[in-house]
């Protein structure tokens, strides 16, 4: 049998989603494989919609497993949760077929990424923010958003380290909304290349800060090099939102904003 699963956490605390041999025991997916096993009573491994980086939240990651053991969906999620660290947690469970697979048959994923211009504000936004001091030209930062969008390659927003074959990504959506001192950015593509949305909001940041004007994105996207984007931004206001699939697949998701 296989099993979709809607998942949160804060990422503060992990090396990312994926198991890896350094760091193997303080990665997202490593409690997760943890947890379902323990209940499933064997080994279970975890695929997941996309694997987000040192320090990511998530609000709605999908993963899918597969089992023999049989479990009502209130005991998978119950008992999971029991086993998990209280900064993971399983949302939902969703009986699929065997065709299903979160990384390959996702469509789009959607990433929000949240910026305070509050400095003063609660220590819960700042903590799942990025705090800019200095006052930004949200004029200038929606401005910008023009250029991203459609099949590019956004290789000036790609870190080393990327194992991605090319760097061409088709960006299907971006907004920028201002909600009291809370300014989101959301951005939805088939796939991201590594760091790509933290590089981005760093550029349209210093957009904010004038230090470079909306029409210089379109300049960095078409020179096809990361040293001419602005430093990334740091990674606890980013968010994997949503991720979406074919229709017969009804994954239901929590969208309201969490930080005001």
């Amino acid at each position: 049998m296989r099993f979709a699963l809607s998942v949160e956490y804060i990422g503060r605390q992990y090396y990312g989603w994926q198991k890896q041999n350094s760091c193997s025991t303080n990665t997202v997916q490593y409690f997760i494989d943890k947890a379902l096993s323990n209940i499933a009573n064997h080994n279970v491994k975890t695929i997941c919609s996309g694997r987000t980086d040192t320090g990511v939240n998530a609000l709605n990651q999908v993963i899918h497993f597969d089992t023999v053991s049989k479990r009502s969906d209130k005991n998978w999620i119950d008992g999971v949760n029991s086993n998990l660290p209280d900064d993971i947690r399983v949302k939902n469970i969703y009986h699929v077929d065997d065709n299903f697979h979160a990384r390959f048959l996702a469509k789009n994923r959607t990433y929000k990424y949240f910026i305070n211009t509050n400095s003063n504000s609660t220590i819960f936004n700042n903590s799942y923010s990025w705090v800019i001091k200095d006052k930004l030209s949200y004029l200038n930062m929606k401005s910008s958003l023009k250029y991203l969008k459609g099949l590019q390659d956004y290789s000036s927003f790609r870190s080393s380290g990327c194992q991605s074959k090319n760097a061409l990504r088709n960006i299907i959506k971006t907004s920028l909304v201002k909600e009291k001192d809370i300014i989101i950015f959301s951005i939805t593509a088939n796939a991201f290349l590594y760091h790509m949305v933290r590089n981005i909001v760093g550029t349209i940041v210093d957009i904010g800060l004038k230090k470079i004007p909306p029409s210089e994105l379109k300049v960095i996207i078409n020179k096809k090099n990361r040293k001419y984007c602005s430093k990334m931004a740091p990674s606890n206001g980013l968010f994997l939102w949503s991720v979406s699939y074919p229709q017969k697949y009804i994954i239901k998701y929590n969208k309201e904003s969490i930080l005001l």
